[in-house]
């Protein structure tokens, strides 16, 4: 047996317990030896293997370990990733916990893509409604330049005339022409400032004692010549149980009367217009009553009937071009009566006429004496102001010359302010019994000059006589010491009321 093929572990093994002829005289020995040697040869390579293998294993661990850890360190900075972008969309700033996994990730952010989605339609929504609105303000915008330039026309092209024919019989046949295209454009412009402020909730009605009756009387007066333009005929039928005398705001209510019948004219031709008053309830106090203004005009189909209460439409687009107007009247009365606690009521056909009825609840006064029928210009008759001091604060001559001639038909002493600190210095020095006051001028307006004035005499009383027809500045004309306003171009009955009522009061 070769000693150099024994495992050195057995070697020493027999060297250590057999004597060594012992194993060279034994030829069984020998091949026992052998085998155990063999066993000692196979158990060294296994353990090498199994080294060898355990290295190879803690190699391959560690390598797998390190992917593994790559891949979660990207795992949590997708996962940071995803919390930023959600977080960046949402706006209720809702947190995302940690612990919440991708899943829920992308359930929050399928609900976040979701509102984003139905932002964005709404947001398409408005745009289109936004364009829509501004093609209705630019069509409206169109009527009134042509509502604007049409009694504009009349009266530009009639002073022309006067100026040429210089009779007195063409004077006073073109007069009343005159004075009709002023009425109408004046109204006109009523009817855009009133929605302006009722858009802005800045209407606030009055409860003054009036005769109902007689208001409608007037109103249907001032109408009558634009009805026989139509060859239209107007009756009042009034139920004989209905008493007149209430407690309401008479100039909303002629307003509406107006506007319900002014429409009802300009749709008829060759027909009846009828203003019914029918008396539905009525005790000692209050009075419940139905208005209607029945015309036998072209009718309105019933599928538009929601669209002629809204601002700047009318039923049809051709109506403008054909009838005129601005598509306010309607809107302006359903508001008005909105504010009165009642609404508009409309029966229609189309080709047999309309019937636009409302009914009032209002208290109601037994005893006429105390109805003021002031308000009803028409038939106001104007008094004689011999002694009324007036400063007129107003920088455009020509409107201090129309004032001047105004006031001295009623022989009121005028003298003039150019501007608001020209008007301090002369009340400093003058004693007057009335301002009139504009508000917009050159140096100083009339808010601070009316504040000025006022720091010195809290009683004179001031009435601004202004074009400054926006709320805002005509309430805080009011805060600072303004009694009340009247609205240029104004009615000359109104400013004598005006001048007699404050006139009276300081004497």
């Amino acid at each position: 047996m070769d000693k150099t093929t024994i495992h050195r572990q057995l070697q020493r093994q027999i060297s250590k317990h057999l004597p060594e002829n012992l194993v060279a005289d034994h030829p069984e020995l020998q091949k026992f030896i052998e085998v155990v040697n063999l066993s000692y040869q196979n158990y060294e390579k296994d353990a090498e293997l199994v080294e060898q293998s355990t290295r190879l294993n803690e190699i391959e661990y560690s390598e797998i370990n390190q992917k593994l850890k790559t891949e979660l360190v990207k795992k949590e900075e997708i996962h940071q990733k995803l919390v930023y972008a959600i977080n960046q969309l949402n706006d209720k700033k809702v947190k995302v916990g940690e612990d919440g996994n991708l899943i829920e990730l992308l359930n929050v952010l399928n609900q976040e893509i979701d509102l984003k989605k139905e932002f964005q339609r709404q947001l398409y929504l408005a745009k289109s409604n936004a364009e829509k609105a501004n093609e209705a303000k630019s069509d409206f915008l169109s009527v009134m330049s042509h509502e604007i330039r049409t009694p504009l026309n009349a009266i530009i092209g009639l002073i022309y005339i006067m100026e040429k024919e210089n009779s007195l019989s063409s004077f006073q046949e073109n007069i009343e022409v005159l004075k009709y295209s002023a009425q109408n454009l004046y109204l006109l412009i009523n009817n855009i400032l009133d929605f302006s402020k009722i858009e802005a909730g800045k209407v606030e009605l009055e409860n003054i004692p009036f005769d109902l009756h007689e208001l409608i009387q007037q109103i249907v007066k001032s109408l009558h010549i634009k009805a026989e333009e139509n060859n239209d005929t107007i009756e009042i039928d009034i139920d004989q149980n209905f008493k007149g005398n209430i407690v309401s705001d008479p100039l909303r209510i002629g307003q509406i009367l107006t506007n319900l019948i002014s429409n009802a004219i300009k749709f008829t031709r060759e027909g009846t217009i009828k203003v019914r008053v029918t008396q539905l309830e009525q005790d000692q106090y209050h009075s419940k009553f139905k208005i209607e203004v029945i015309d036998s005009g072209i009718g309105i189909a019933i599928e538009k009937f929601q669209q002629i209460f809204e601002k700047f439409e009318q039923a049809e687009n051709t109506t403008t071009r054909k009838f005129g107007g601005t598509g306010l009247g309607l809107v302006i009365s359903k508001k008005l009566l909105q504010l009165l606690d009642s609404d508009i009521e409309l029966e229609s056909e189309v080709g047999k006429g309309s019937n636009f009825n409302f009914v009032l609840s209002v208290p109601y006064l037994s005893d006429h004496s105390n109805v003021n029928n002031d308000f009803l210009y028409h038939d106001y008759i104007e008094e004689n102001l011999d002694g009324l001091r007036v400063l007129l604060v107003e920088d455009n001559l020509i409107n201090v010359k129309v004032a001047e001639k105004i006031l001295s038909q009623w022989n009121v002493q005028v003298e003039v302010a150019l501007n608001g600190l020209i008007a301090t210095q002369m009340y400093e020095s003058g004693k007057y019994d009335i301002i009139l006051m504009d508000l917009a001028m050159p140096v100083m307006d009339g808010y601070e000059a009316t504040i000025n004035i006022r720091f010195r005499d809290i009683s004179v009383p001031i009435i601004a006589l202004t074009a400054s027809a926006s709320y805002g500045y005509l309430e805080k004309a009011m805060l600072i010491g303004i009694n009340e306003y009247i609205l240029k171009p104004f009615n000359p009955k109104e400013l004598n009321l005006k001048l007699r009522k404050h006139f009276k009061t300081s004497v």
